[in-house]
């Protein structure tokens, strides 16, 4: 794996090991699902939805025989299974479930697009203060028809470049806003 693509996933892990314990365990991936249910006052029905999804790509983690021992994520043994999900159908499938349900959340006004102020909400729940960066720069980058935009299939793409593409041009680069250490 190229040592742009390792910079994205210690990024990724950074901001989501929400207690800052070093780990990434079932609870913190759990809570990316809840929390985000609960900014967008998601029905209870949808809430468990998100919930099943992102812990259904949990138990894709834990087919790691390190995980099932210690039933936590540390950043070489992320790297190591999203790197072995790569080509993995039921993982990808499993991911743009993540990805629909979050976007249909992120559409307030329901119309199948995100403009810039709904995909804004998108970092205000990832906790990104609105002076960490240019915001619209990574709403354009992602915007790759440029039409102003974000369909869902552009959302979708940006995800899936950012966690599995080693390409440093590719939209998705920005999905989590700029690789910062």
């Amino acid at each position: 794996m190229s040592e742009f693509w390792l910079k994205k996933m210690k990024y990724y892990f950074k901001i989501h090991d929400f207690d800052h314990d070093g780990y990434i365990n079932e609870d913190d991936f759990g809570e990316i699902g809840r929390k985000f249910a609960d900014i967008y006052k998601a029905s209870p029905e949808k809430k468990e939805e998100l919930i099943g999804h992102w812990r259904k790509w949990w138990r894709y983690m834990m087919k790691d025989e390190d995980l099932k021992r210690n039933n936590r994520l540390t950043l070489p043994i992320l790297v190591r299974s999203i790197g072995q999900q790569l080509y993995d159908p039921d993982v990808v499938s499993v991911v743009s479930k993540i990805i629909y349900g979050m976007f249909e959340l992120l559409d307030v006004d329901k119309d199948g697009f995100l403009q810039p102020e709904e995909h804004r909400r998108w970092y205000e729940h990832m906790g990104f203060p609105e002076e960490a960066f240019d915001r619209r720069a990574a709403f354009d980058a992602m915007d790759t028809n440029h039409d102003s935009r974000l369909s869902i299939d552009e959302f979708n793409t940006s995800f899936m470049d950012f966690m599995f593409s080693q390409n440093e041009s590719d939209a998705g680069n920005y999905f989590f806003g700029p690789l910062v250490d």
